[in-house]
């Protein structure tokens, strides 16, 4: 695979080189995506797309197209309800915002990895991810038998001070405030042991039940469904391209997943 690609002639897009291996995984981990060049029930499944200089070959950024998710490994969010609390002879009414861990994107379609190069201006980074996702979309219209009803990117939430990957998320507001309290051991670690996986088998210790934000700290509230800084290019690339708030959330770090109907 090597296309031109429109309005970018200095560019091209081609799939991902075994020397590519170590610079993506840098760039990956920057954004808070995860390790996710780590093997995975998925990672065999999964079409990288990477924009390169058209004389160099040098990668600019990438991302991952993922057919189906889920269905060798479950995968987990929080999807965010509400919950009304209302007794009229009392004259009380009281809306709660709500988390519940489910797998309700299984067998749907996901982009990943979305990252560029460092150093890159950030209206350049929205323009090279906006063009990969325009390519991941004609990958999509070019076999739709072969994706799910809706295409869902997660983004990395809130960081309170700078750190990459997974060893970002004791930073994280929401981490600290929930996830922390179910498994005691470093986030790093058991996502340099199982990849992009560590989240699937995270699930495994957090709580079925349905949990009321309001239990939680101000500050863990507050970053529910924010995406971080490192994800603010592909965000706006992502908006560009007709994506939407799913209401659901990351298990780690809150952060939201947005989603594209494709059908």
């Amino acid at each position: 695979m090597s296309e031109a690609l429109m309005g970018l002639p200095g560019q091209r897009l081609r799939a991902k080189q075994a020397g590519d291996e170590a610079q993506l995984m840098h760039w990956v981990n920057q954004t808070g995506f995860g390790l996710s060049l780590a093997e995975t029930p998925e990672s065999d499944q999964s079409e990288w797309l990477v924009l390169a200089d058209a004389h160099s070959n040098s990668p600019l950024a990438c991302l991952r197209l993922v057919p189906r998710l889920g269905l060798r490994l479950p995968r987990y969010s929080y999807h965010v309800g509400r919950v009304v609390h209302a007794a009229a002879e009392l004259g009380l009414f009281c809306t709660q915002r709500t988390l519940l861990l489910g797998n309700d994107h299984t067998g749907e379609s996901e982009l990943a990895d979305l990252a560029c190069a460092p150093g890159l201006p950030a209206d350049l980074q929205v323009t090279y991810l906006s063009a990969l996702v325009q390519a991941a979309l004609a990958r999509i219209a070019a076999a739709p038998g072969t994706y799910g009803e809706t295409l869902i990117v997660e983004l990395a939430g809130l960081r309170d001070h700078p750190g990459e990957g997974a060893e970002a998320e004791s930073n994280s507001p929401f981490w600290r405030g929930l996830g922390a309290h179910f498994y005691a051991g470093q986030p790093s670690q058991a996502q340099a042991r199982f990849g992009d996986a560590w989240r699937s088998h995270l699930a495994a210790l957090l709580p079925r039940q349905t949990l009321y934000l309001s239990f939680l700290s101000e500050a863990a509230q507050a970053a529910v469904g924010k995406v971080g800084e490192a994800g603010q290019a592909a965000a706006a690339a992502l908006a560009a391209s007709g994506f939407g708030d799913a209401q659901h959330v990351r298990i780690d770090d809150g952060g939201p997943l947005w989603q594209l109907r494709l059908r």
